[in-house]
């Protein structure tokens, strides 16, 4: 696993969701940067709605992974061998790794080719991964945290 891209056009990128509907907040950033974006493949969190009513989900004991349908039959199999013991060393990096910060990680040996995810997170136990395909463009990076930076406030 690697890390890629701190890019300065922001001050601090949103990594921290303060909305606290956080399932609402998962559900625009799949439908306006995973579904909309060529480079969009997927959402993993530790959380999930337990019904319609609720609007800041719970945790599970599973990942649960949120695939854009185009890309469901390519990825789905080979998008989870990304486990939780590797989904929680991503964040513990975020916090305490010797790169912490990071907007960006590079991982490698997961699909064909290898992903880029953005970390995000509401106080230390909800967490999610927006997945992409490697590499993005700066432009493309750059609208995508605008985006997050909008939906995440």
């Amino acid at each position: 696993m690697g890390f890629f891209l701190k890019n300065k056009i922001f001050d601090s990128h949103p990594h921290e969701v303060m909305r606290k509907d956080w399932e609402n907040v998962m559900d625009d950033l799949f439908r306006n940067i995973i579904a909309n974006s060529v480079k969009g493949i997927a959402i993993i969190s530790n959380t999930n709605r337990q019904n319609a009513d609720d609007i800041e989900g719970s945790i599970q004991q599973e990942l649960i992974y949120h695939i854009k349908q185009k890309r469901a039959d390519e990825v789905s199999v080979p998008l989870k061998k990304l486990n939780s013991d590797q989904f929680e060393k991503i964040f513990k990096n975020y916090f305490e790794g010797t790169q912490k910060g990071q907007d960006f990680y590079r991982i490698k040996n997961i699909l064909l080719r290898e992903i880029m995810v953005y970390p995000l997170l509401q106080g230390k136990t909800k967490k999610s991964l927006l997945v992409f395909d490697y590499p993005i463009s700066e432009s493309n990076s750059i609208n995508i945290l605008r985006t997050i930076k909008d939906l995440v406030k």
